[in-house]
């Protein structure tokens, strides 16, 4: 049997924009990396 797949969760850093203001400019969300959702598990 197959595992039923993950929902994705937005981001809570950039509400799941995967942008965020600094200023006057949009940067990509460093915690992300611009997708919105959560990242998965820890990277090395």
């Amino acid at each position: 049997m197959q595992k039923p797949p993950k929902k994705k969760e937005k981001c809570p850093h950039c509400e799941g924009k995967g942008l965020i203001k600094l200023g006057d400019r949009k940067v990509k969300c460093s915690r992300c990396g611009g997708s919105g959702f959560k990242p998965s598990g820890p990277k090395h």
